[in-house]
């Protein structure tokens, strides 16, 4: 068993023999499949081309904000697949308005089920538009998988559609089916996502029925849509496990050990976007059925970096690395983590040992140096937004990394300041100007940037009805009835 870290001012640590978890693994191969390695290694930015009919993209951009799949060819090195199924991804994708590129998701088993690419069934490829940096996903995912985390891969890759360059995209591994295949022993689980955010989506149980976690929590396989109760079990145990016996409970019902080595990493990193932070969303629940265990997955670790996100998220200031909960809010797992000494000198002596191991700021600028020297050439042509909309004053890809760097630097020094005096709880600081984070759900926020993505395609297709009966008028004069009459048929359609 790997020596636990002393850090607490000399202070000795007590933990049970219930909690005194493994140290981290060594980081397993996520497949044996060949290529894989290949397709996400992270010293080569790889090259994806994708074709799709004239056709068929007019109908992807006529269906958004809906986003479609259609028939497409995909090839990477010498491998060509045909018939895959493609769609546009994300928020940030899905506005009709959009002028920057849009994210891709490539599924090779839709239209022929045991169809597969380096035994993949889905591929990503994120814009990174969203936040404007290219460098928080690969970065912490890399963390992640070093501190022996079941996560996804990620890298870099050059899109080309229909031989057009689209630009660098974060290439990012699906967490499926097929990722639950290759990282557990058992792949007959169930997969639950939270993307958005709703009720219950912060672990907080809110009744037995399990339709009220619908809007929180997505079934991503058929055994989470067989067994919807297994999550409201699940959540209960959080909740309602008497104090004395919640380690225990909880590590016999959880990877416990994982889950704070995940936290300690999204607090270091500033990634505030997930149920250890700000907004619960962004992360996967995987129930281990032969071991009836649960896995936290962390996803979309776009975000992060940043000393005060929008102007208004404090991340340096209200996450405290030794008081994992942001200050000011709740979390149900979190709290009840907090409030066990054994627990939280374990997160303690876990975040110091990645803080140090990880975080020490020659290291991690190092690497965000070596990620922006490995893509500077490739983004000459990109079509990305030069800014980065966490920190509007970021305006161009050096001065990202010149704020994320700094970010680092600052984050290293308090945090582990505060590791070493952990002190009381800090408490929310008042800032009269500033509207608190809170104060928009992540799941209202999601559900307000639907209704406007809809609003904007409605106007776009009265726009382009508009713009066809213009047309109408003179080919009616001209005596080109039939040509006519496909015009009046499209302008149909577009009101449906």
């Amino acid at each position: 068993m790997k020596r636990l870290s002393s850090f607490l001012c000399g202070a000795t640590l007590v933990l049970s023999t219930e909690i005194l978890l493994a140290a981290p693994p060594a980081v397993e191969p996520a497949s044996d499949i060949p290529g894989q390695a290949e397709f996400y290694s992270a010293q080569e930015v790889q090259t994806v081309r994708l074709q799709i009919a004239a056709a068929d993209q007019r109908r992807m951009q006529e269906a958004l904000p809906k986003c479609i799949y259609v028939p497409a060819t995909f090839q990477w090195r010498d491998t060509i697949i045909e018939n895959v199924a493609v769609r546009f991804k994300g928020n940030s994708s899905s506005s009709p308005q959009q002028q920057h590129k849009r994210s891709y998701l490539i599924r090779f088993d839709k239209y022929e089920d045991d169809q597969r690419f380096l035994g993949l069934r889905r591929a990503s490829f994120d814009n990174g538009v969203q936040f404007g940096s290219l460098f928080s996903e690969p970065i912490i995912t890399e963390i992640l998988r070093a501190e022996g985390i079941k996560t996804h891969r990620c890298n870099y890759a050059k899109v080309f559609l229909n031989e057009q360059y689209q630009g660098v995209y974060v290439n990012v591994e699906r967490i499926d089916e097929t990722f639950i295949e290759q990282h557990f022993p058992d792949s007959n689980g169930s997969l639950w996502k939270n993307d958005l955010g709703g009720p219950g989506g912060d672990l907080q149980f809110i009744g037995d029925d399990p339709k009220q976690y619908g809007k929180a929590f997505e079934t991503k396989n058929k055994a989470a849509k067989k067994h919807v109760t297994q999550l409201v079990g699940f959540i209960k145990v959080i909740n309602q496990t008497p104090d004395e016996d919640f380690a225990h409970v909880l590590q016999s019902k959880m990877d416990v050990d994982s889950f704070l080595r995940v936290t300690s990493v999204m607090l270091l990193s500033g990634a505030f976007d997930q149920l250890t932070g700000w907004g619960p969303h962004n992360f996967y629940l995987y129930h281990d059925p032969k071991q009836d265990r649960w896995h936290y997955l962390p996803w979309d670790l776009d975000v992060g970096f940043c000393e005060i996100a929008f102007g208004r998220v404090y991340v340096l200031e209200d996450w405290n690395a030794a008081w994992p909960v942001p200050t000011g809010h709740r979390n149900p797992l979190l709290d009840r983590v907090i409030a066990n000494p054994q627990l939280l000198a374990r997160y303690r002596s876990i975040a110091a040992e990645v803080l140090e191991k990880h975080f020490s700021p020659d290291r991690l600028c190092a690497a965000i140096d070596a990620k922006y020297a490995l893509i500077k050439p490739h983004l000459q042509k990109d079509p990305f937004p030069h800014r980065r909309a966490t920190v509007p004053g970021d305006r161009n890809y050096d001065d990202i990394v010149a704020s994320q760097q700094i970010f680092v630097r600052k984050r290293y020094q308090t945090a582990h300041q505060q590791l070493q005096n952990p002190g009381r709880r800090p408490t929310p600081i008042h800032r009269p100007d500033v509207n608190p984070p809170q104060a928009m759900p992540p799941e209202l926020g999601g559900r307000i940037q639907q209704v406007m993505q809809r609003a904007q395609a409605m106007q776009q297709k009265v726009q382009q009805i508009h713009g066809i009966m213009q047309q109408v008028g003179p080919l009616v004069q001209q005596g080109k009835v039939a040509e006519a009459e496909k015009l009046i048929e499209h302008a149909r359609q577009l009101t449906e």
